[in-house]
This record gives structure tokens, sequence and C-alpha cells, in this order.
């Protein structure tokens, strides 16, 4: 078996003295990882820096098997990162997500489009910082548990969306909702006028990522690695908060 593709690189960890096992988030192939031969020699340091795009060249015997990679980088975004720790906490956040959310070799080559270009506005475009909700939004919706806002639950109406339903992840009126009002999750305003994010702090920001994150933890299995996934998220939203704040 043989394939050649591009991809995201998400980690790295050694495997043997000289190896490593990398995760990429491929184009077409989704989450694959594979082994890579002579890993930390000093020509491979620098093209094997988490968030660099990189050219996958996999092969192995059998499909199944884990196989190898030979890589050549494609697009390097680590000295971004490494001047700004907003940027290298947000993606430290989503490489921990896809990590624990995304299901290995299922391809999700819309997903992994809009990952990419998330990433290129980073820093480069005002309030790129923002566009992380739309991501997470996305995150759900290609994990299978998708929010739908659009409209109330209970009586299709799009007027007066108020609450969100923890159970389903649907809005709710508020005159449907107000008899439950301490078992909904409140309607951040920045999920409703997403297109409009000019108009939003970065308290407002953090409001509407509380809402992803709910989900998100709802819906992790347990695990050693996803308690970490969750508090790697969490410093990216502490250092929104603090901004905010300074």
């Amino acid at each position: 078996m043989n394939w050649t593709d591009e991809g995201l690189l998400l980690s790295v960890n050694p495997h043997g003295e000289k190896s490593a096992i990398i995760q990429v988030l491929t184009r077409t192939k989704g989450m694959h990882a594979g082994i890579l031969q002579n890993a930390f020699s000093r020509k491979m340091s620098y093209t094997l820096q988490p968030s660099n795009q990189l050219y996958l060249n996999w092969s192995s015997r059998l499909e199944e098997h884990l196989g190898t990679y030979k890589v050549d980088l494609l697009k390097t975004r680590v000295d971004i990162l490494l001047r700004n720790k907003l940027a290298l906490d947000t993606f430290n956040s989503l490489s921990s997500l896809c990590i624990s959310t995304l299901a290995e070799r299922d391809p999700m080559p819309e997903f992994y489009e809009m990952t990419i270009k998330f990433l290129d506005k980073i820093v480069s475009q005002k309030k790129w910082e923002f566009l992380y909700l739309d991501w997470e939004l996305q995150l759900l919706t290609s994990i299978g548990y998708g929010l739908d806002l659009n409209k109330c639950v209970a009586s299709g109406s799009t007027e007066n969306l108020f609450y969100i339903s923890p159970k389903s992840g649907k809005a709710v009126s508020k005159e449907k909702g107000f008899k439950y009002d301490k078992k909904l999750l409140r309607f951040p305003s920045i999920l409703k006028y997403k297109k409009k994010y000019n108009d939003f702090n970065r308290s407002e920001l953090v409001a509407g990522l509380s809402i992803t994150g709910f989900f998100l933890k709802k819906w992790l299995t347990y695990s050693l690695q996803n308690k970490q996934t969750m508090k790697i998220r969490q410093r990216l939203i502490d250092n929104l908060s603090n901004e905010e704040n300074t």
C-alpha cells in the first residue's frame, strides 16, 4: 500500500531511539498516524514542528498497519506561533481536540480545508481569534454533534431564541423555555450574530466558547488524554479572559 497527500502535523511522539509516531490531519485520508524514521535528525528538526504543513508519502505492507511516512515541508507556521502566546495556545487547543475527537482514517476534506484556512488567518487578520469559535462549531458538526441554533426546537420559531438545550444542543425560545430556566443554557449573543464579530469583545467570545466547551466535554469519553485536552483548551480560555481584563 502506498499513497501521497498533504497534511497538518499535530503531534510527534518518540518511538524507539531514532523514530517517532507522527499524528497528521491529512487532506483526503483524515487523521492518520504513522512511523517516521530518523525523526530526530538535525535535518528533520525544523520540519517536524507541530502546525507545519507537510507533503506526505505513506507506505505499508497492509492497509490496516501503522505504516511509515516520508515527509517534506510545505509550509511552516511555527515562527508565528512562537511569537504570539495566544496563537500558540489556540493551536495547542486545536491540535489536542483533533487528536481526542476525530476518528482515525475517516476522511474529512472540508474540515481539513477549514482548519488550514483558519490557521492561515492567525495573527494576520484582525480579530482572528473569534474565528476559533467557528472552528469549534465546525468540529462539533464534523463529529456528528453539531448544534442546531436556527430555530426553537419546541415551536419551530426563529424569534426570541434565548436558551440552548444541554441535552440536544438545539435552540429554545424564551417563551418555551422560561419554565426550565435553571436547566437550560443561555444562548450567547455571539452565536446569534456570528457574521458580526467586530461588534463583540473577548468576554463575549469566551461566552460562546463556554457553549462549545460544554458540548465537547459532554461528548468526549472520559480518559486521561481527554482530560488533558480540556486542560489545554482551558489555558486558551484563561488567556482570552486575562487579555480582556488587561
